[in-house]
């Protein structure tokens, strides 16, 4: 499978996670770096943080990959090298990630933040002309068309296994990072729900159980095969298809938590067992949740025992 789905988080008690996020595993990136419309540049990795002191993982970054940073509310640092710079309400900043040393919510005041990974032979570019001539934080006007953006991309990455997916996404997320630089963005009207959006609502507030194909067709108003049709013809993959991806997404968060371990992701994501959901990790993100959790919680040149 070659999904990258967002999600609404539940916290887990003791651990503090992303709201809203999407991660493009690497094998969807191969097909966007051979696109010719997406190659130039493209969002890998995307997420939403409420009130809260987290920030995302910049561990094992591709030394290609640029972050946007926006932050909503609050206030909080991008620390550099051999500076930190300090951030409030409506501040933003774009740069190579290979810069960022940490980010640092404020313990007096938590920040909410919109933040992106992106890459392509255009991310430098994009990033110039987001910041200018200097790395200081640049304010932006608050729009309510740009989260309307951001939900939307979040929407599609859900939808990712084909490649007219791909292209709007990316080109929304162009227009998306591109719309900090304006003062106004026009609205836009979006249609109403279908039956298959609103399973697809379903499955992402139920990710903690073990939904069942007939159970997700009664709720659609539909025979299981006609669901599967028009399901299928929405989404170019199977309802159960992207429920396991669904589950998957939000494990590479929890996994970021050394706290909880594999057994307790696998069941509080309703999996059996831990050999069915580290089978089905790997048939998503490539490797295995240990091998994932080694690589977002362990710094460069340092070795560590692989634990639960």
């Amino acid at each position: 499978m070659r999904l990258a789905l967002c999600y609404d988080f539940v916290m887990l008690k003791g651990s503090t996670l992303h709201c809203r996020y999407a991660i493009v595993p690497d094998n969807v990136h191969r097909r966007i770096r051979n696109h010719p419309l997406c190659n130039n540049f493209f969002v890998t990795e995307i997420g939403f943080d409420e009130a809260t002191t987290y920030s995302p993982s910049l561990l094992n970054r591709r030394e290609d990959e640029y972050i946007l940073l926006y932050i909503a509310k609050g206030s909080g640092a991008c620390k550099l090298k051999r500076q930190s710079l300090e951030m409030e309400e409506n501040d933003y900043i774009a740069m190579p990630v290979k810069q960022v040393t940490a980010l640092e919510s404020s313990a007096t005041s938590p920040w909410t933040i919109y933040w992106a990974l992106f890459s392509g032979e255009q991310a430098p570019e994009v990033a110039r002309f987001l910041m200018g001539r200097d790395n200081k934080p640049k304010k932006a006007k608050p729009l309510v068309g740009r989260v309307a953006q951001f939900n939307d991309i979040l929407h599609h990455l859900a939808l990712m296994d084909n490649i007219e997916n791909l292209v709007y996404v990316n080109s929304r997320f162009y227009s998306f990072i591109t719309s900090f630089r304006l003062r106004v963005l026009a609205a836009r009207n979006h249609g109403k729900k279908d039956r298959a959006i609103h399973t697809i609502e379903y499955m992402r507030d139920n990710l903690n159980k073990a939904v069942t194909l007939e159970e997700l067709a009664g709720r659609a108003g539909l025979s299981v095969s006609h669901y599967c049709a028009v399901f299928k013809r929405r989404t170019s993959q199977t309802p159960m298809q992207l429920f396991s991806s669904m589950k998957i997404q939000r494990a590479c968060q929890w996994l970021q938590d050394k706290n909880i371990t594999i057994k307790n992701v696998a069941y509080n994501l309703g999996f059996f067992d831990q050999y069915h959901f580290s089978k089905v990790f790997k048939e998503v993100m490539g490797v295995s949740p240990k091998i994932y959790r080694r690589q977002r919680t362990t710094k460069p040149g340092i070795s560590q025992i692989e634990g639960n």
